[in-house]
């Protein structure tokens, strides 16, 4: 068997690329949630454990089942056209997040858009809400953190740029 042939990588992506949305008003309808500074999509694997007398002493682990969830940090900024009002998009997570039951939940999209870089990973799926402000000293600007906790299968989607969805 032939030595793989290395290939050199180009220019790193950066974690900036990351959009989220979340539904808005309407089935389809989209908010983009904007001041986001931090953003991280976890895929955790339930590893159980399924070794046999057959494995001569080597454990074996499989996975049953996936989780997945999003967190983030955002500052809290108004909207330039009216300073009394905040981002639309945090403001329906924000609003979620002190529900329970069915009106936590929030259907969202999450997709790469890296300027003139790869536009490959695109997801969407339902989410429980949790929002908590950072807080901080006076010189410090507002921001809050929030959780999207998956429920159910995180769906790969066609990338919405590919849908001509003007993003």
């Amino acid at each position: 068997m032939a030595a793989t042939t290395k290939v050199p990588l180009g220019a790193a992506t950066t974690n900036r690329k990351w959009f989220l949305d979340v539904e808005g008003a309407t089935a389809d309808s989209w908010l983009g949630v904007f001041g986001i500074t931090e953003f991280k999509d976890t895929l955790e694997a339930s590893m159980q454990d399924d070794s046999d007398f057959d494995g001569e002493g080597w454990l074996s682990e499989v996975n049953t089942a996936n989780r997945w969830k999003i967190e983030g940090k955002c500052i809290r900024k108004t909207l330039q056209d009216t300073p009394t009002a905040y981002d639309p998009g945090q403001e329906k997570i924000r609003l979620a997040a002190g529900n329970t039951g069915v009106e936590n939940v929030l259907k969202i999209r999450w997709y790469e858009m890296e300027p003139g870089g790869p536009r490959v990973e695109a997801y969407e799926g339902y989410a429980a809400v949790s929002w908590s402000p950072d807080g901080g000293n006076t010189e410090a600007v507002s921001s809050a953190s929030f959780v999207l906790s998956g429920r159910g299968k995180r769906n790969p989607i066609t990338h919405p740029a590919d849908e001509g969805a003007g993003v």
